[in-house]
């Protein structure tokens, strides 16, 4: 015992135990409060949806367990089809129409910057502030088909064809308004995340750029699109899975209406839940909600993580 004292080895597999204790402790420390607060107020709530979702439920009385019938009503559902048309619709050109626009405009403030490029940050990001409500009364406002800002200039330059259009009340255009006073509130965050992104691209790569003779929009798409692609990415994820949970400004604006023109998995999950009392297809639409939020965030990681963006 004496001689492996002396060559140290029991008190060098004391000390190594003593520190994986140390670290196991410390590890179990600081993850236990966020592990109880996901258990308590996320793994557990999904858990309770999933088996609301299977059940017929009114909140008076017992719920009825029927299986996957919840289901196949909202699927031969032709509201709930509209909804889920309007959410991918909604997807689609968020990512098409949203994301080009703020590149464009994030990358101009940046390339032309000057003594208002600060102010005009702050004006752009300012929609994105502002509460969903304050931001469809001012929808409104714009659309309002006598005192509206669309009425007044379709006045004063005598656009009468302007004047008789119903932005929000016509099912052929409903959704397009939305959309437009969508883009509008949302862009902000996207035009100021990406300024951030360019504003880090070091000055030695513009620099070499412009020695090798390529102007600013050469310099925009061939080196700072593929260098903030990852950036893009991860707005894409959040117009994706944003436009799954859309609520706010339709239900805001139209109520979902005229008919199903504007009419979202929100808007079905908030009038099943809350107007007909019918919570089990409620918790059935939530669900399928989280469902395609989540295949669709899992595999835009996955593929991210493929193409070497992600460790």
């Amino acid at each position: 015992m004496d001689y492996d004292i002396l060559l140290g080895k029991p008190a060098k597999d004391k000390s190594r135990k003593k520190q994986m204790r140390e670290i196991i402790f410390f590890k179990i420390f600081f993850l236990l409060p966020a592990v109880l607060f996901l258990a308590v107020f996320m793994y557990y709530p999904i858990k309770e949806t999933f088996q609301l979702s299977m059940m017929r439920a009114s909140g008076l009385g017992e719920s009825v367990f029927i299986g996957f019938e919840n289901y196949v009503r909202l699927f031969t559902n032709e509201e709930f089809q509209s909804g889920l048309i309007n959410v991918f619709r909604w997807a689609f050109w968020s990512v098409v129409i949203q994301i080009p626009l703020s590149f464009f405009i994030a990358f101009s403030l940046v390339a032309y910057r000057n003594k208002m490029t600060n102010g005009l940050r702050a004006v752009y990001y300012l929609a994105s502030v502002l509460p969903s409500a304050i931001v469809a009364m001012l929808g409104r406002f714009m659309f309002a088909p006598n005192f509206g800002i669309i009425a007044s200039i379709s006045r004063k330059f005598n656009w009468i064809w302007l004047d008789k259009v119903d932005f929000l009340g016509d099912p052929r255009i409903a959704f397009w308004s939305v959309f437009f006073v969508a883009t509008w509130a949302y862009i902000g965050f996207y035009i100021v995340y990406i300024m951030a992104n360019i504003e880090q691209i070091p000055v030695d790569i513009r620099e070499a750029a412009e020695l090798d003779g390529a102007n600013r929009w050469q310099y925009a798409i061939h080196i700072v699109l593929p260098i903030i692609s990852y950036p893009l990415r991860i707005i894409a994820v959040l117009c994706v899975v944003g436009s799954l949970k859309l609520f706010d400004l339709p239900y805001l604006l139209t109520g979902g209406g005229p008919g199903h023109a504007t009419k979202t998995l929100g808007i079905i999950l908030y009038q099943q839940g809350f107007v007909n009392w019918q919570y089990g297809k409620a918790a059935a639409v939530g669900v399928v909600i989280f469902l395609l939020s989540l295949i669709f965030t899992v595999a835009q990681f996955s593929w991210q993580r493929k193409e070497g963006d992600i460790g």
